[in-house]
């Protein structure tokens, strides 16, 4: 995996930086979580990300949020198939704390889809931890190869986890079926006509709703 990854950095080089300057091709959906809960986080391409082969990205958690690992210490991440081909991810716990993914595929396939989560990872929050708003972010330059191997970066990725008491039910719901113009996805990346029961993407945050 290491020499695949360096081989893929080298494509980039060696091919050009045509596709320069800044895209924040990708997002995390909102989140929520009870204290001493877990949840997963999604990480997400944007319409604008179609053609991407591999992207790369450190994020950083904060206080109060950990990661959680298997019982081998990697941490518990899932890329999702439906937009993937032979891709393969790599998911490790940096020396600072922070969460380093790769995702890549030596043949150069493009993640499949225009919108969606890519894939996620889990995290948990400390009994203690304070109620309200925190965010994860990326740290540094992400970095995104596209199928001719031309490199670009994102930078300055957020997204948002609320702590709360009530980290399901039908939060978000009015405002999602209010007429905002905004696409549904599932957690698997699928297009819904609406908001349906479950958990839902609605407008780049994640919804839970559960109607008898």
């Amino acid at each position: 995996m290491k020499s695949h990854y360096i081989s893929l950095l080298s494509a980039a080089l060696l091919w050009g930086t045509a596709w320069a300057g800044n895209d924040n091709s990708f997002y995390f959906t909102d989140a929520a979580v009870l204290p001493g809960g877990q949840t997963d986080i999604e990480l997400c391409m944007a319409g604008s990300a179609a053609g991407l082969t591999c992207l790369e990205a450190e994020i950083r958690l904060p206080e109060g949020l950990s990661l959680v690992c298997d019982e081998k210490g990697n941490p518990v991440a899932t890329l999702y198939r439906n937009r993937t081909t032979a891709h393969e991810l790599l998911a490790n716990v940096l020396a600072s704390g922070n969460l380093k993914l790769l995702v890549s595929d030596i043949d150069g396939h493009p993640f499949s889809g225009e919108e969606g989560p890519v894939l996620s990872f889990r995290v948990q929050a400390a009994e203690t931890t304070p109620k309200g708003e925190c965010h994860v972010e990326t740290v540094g330059e992400s970095l995104l190869v596209n199928t001719e191997a031309e490199a670009t970066y994102s930078v300055g990725i957020t997204g948002n986890v609320l702590i709360t008491d009530n980290a399901t039910g039908t939060a978000g719901l009015e405002a999602a079926e209010s007429g905002i113009e905004a696409p549904v996805f599932s957690l698997s990346g699928q297009r819904l006509p609406k908001v349906q029961n479950g958990i839902n993407i609605v407008g780049k945050k994640k919804i839970s709703v559960f109607r008898k």
